[in-house]
């Protein structure tokens, strides 16, 4: 983390990169890369790219798998160990619940498009338990371009404890 970036600041962009990475994969998928040059994420802060890990095994999609396997090649032992667990998972459907849940909260927010905002219950795609989206939080997000939350406050508080 960089020096004067509060842990809030640097965990809201931490989320918005890796989100943008699986976009950018995204994008590449659709025009049909099969194989990009993954060293762009070599030598990246490494609860960031744990994150775009995290966040690529939520999916389930094994559309990412021959990206994880380009990727495996060029980096580090730890990440490497890394992405090998994201892809047994995913090859395992594993992950079945969690794009179940995903699916869901596409859902939700393509059918909160045109109303008006209001709190809304969510549930936790960690522990489980129902938590409360705010209209505040839901404006916030929107404003910076986030998709919802998936996890919880004190799920997320855990997550980022993680990664310190």
């Amino acid at each position: 983390m960089g020096h004067g970036v509060r842990p809030r600041v640097w965990e809201i962009e931490r989320d918005q990169l890796t989100d943008e990475f699986l976009n950018e994969w995204d994008q590449w998928l659709a025009a049909g890369n099969e194989s990009p040059d993954m060293h762009y994420l070599k030598d990246r802060n490494r609860g960031m790219i744990l994150l775009l890990l995290d966040k690529i095994q939520e999916t389930g999609s094994n559309k990412y798998i021959p990206y994880l396997r380009a990727w495996e090649k060029i980096d580090y032992k730890k990440v490497r160990a890394r992405i090998r667990e994201v892809i047994r998972d995913i090859e395992s459907d594993v992950s079945v619940d969690q794009q179940a849940a995903a699916d869901r909260a596409d859902s939700i927010n393509e059918a909160m498009k045109g109303l008006e905002p209001h709190d809304i219950d969510l549930r936790c795609i960690e522990c489980g338990n129902y938590f409360t989206f705010s209209v505040g939080e839901q404006r916030f997000y929107q404003r910076m371009g986030f998709v919802h939350p998936r996890r919880c406050p004190s799920c997320r508080e855990q997550r980022d404890l993680e990664f310190l």
